[in-house]
């Protein structure tokens, strides 16, 4: 099980919780984002690296979050389908961000309004988090169960920056989780040699909706 570890409570009380069961080992991991995509966990917990366009079954790895655990375990103890989960609502455009147990189907505007509503210069909302998420144009859709997280963001927060000439600094080599090179693959997309893309590891991209629509007119109602 892997806890972040500026999580210090709930590591403390989950190795406190799991001493009895011997087999259930509680992993501190390096605070930092993303960090709790399958690949990003499997290597960091059993440095495993999932091969690019690859599943973790292929490294011998099966990945589960708490909720999938809790709904299958209450599927099996009692026979209870999933009918609500853990919803965090957060992000500066949210008046008080909380996590709330919400039913599936609930509105956003209604889970926003319980968390105070918008602020006056939200802008933007995501459904899940800011790199693999999906923007959203409306409050009026539902939350199902694939719904992680509302994310808000403000106007300042949601605007796209313009493209700048590339001085090949490698910063964004360093930093991608994905070990792709985003230099070249843009080079590539540009000059549409789509068929070249799988030599540089595209099927390994995890960017969402969300980043593409960054400074896109998309004022939630």
């Amino acid at each position: 099980m892997g806890i972040e570890s500026n999580k210090g409570d709930a590591i403390a009380l989950m190795r406190e919780k799991l001493k009895a069961k011997g087999n259930i080992q509680v992993v501190p991991l390096k605070t930092k984002y993303p960090q709790g995509g399958e690949k990003m966990l499997i290597k960091a917990i059993l440095n495993r690296e999932v091969p690019s366009g690859g599943l973790p079954l292929d490294v011998g790895v099966v990945v589960s979050n708490v909720g999938t655990a809790l709904a299958i375990a209450e599927a099996i103890k009692w026979g209870k389908p999933l009918l609500e989960r853990v919803v965090t609502i957060t992000g500066s455009g949210v008046s008080q961000p909380a996590n709330l147990w919400v039913p599936l189907g609930t509105p956003f505007s209604c889970v926003v309004e319980e968390c105070g509503g918008l602020k006056e210069n939200a802008s933007k909302v995501i459904m899940g988090g800011p790199m693999m998420g999906l923007s959203q144009y409306t409050l009026d859709v539902p939350v199902i169960k694939g719904t992680s997280g509302i994310l808000v963001l403000t106007e300042s927060e949601a605007v796209a920056r313009e493209e700048e000439p590339c001085i090949k600094c490698a910063r964004c080599i360093d930093h991608c989780p994905m070990s792709l090179v985003p230099t070249i693959l843009a080079r590539l997309v540009k000059a549409e040699r789509w068929d070249s893309l799988k030599d540089y590891g595209i099927y390994g991209f995890i960017l969402g909706r969300a980043e593409f629509d960054m400074g896109r007119e998309s004022s939630p109602s």
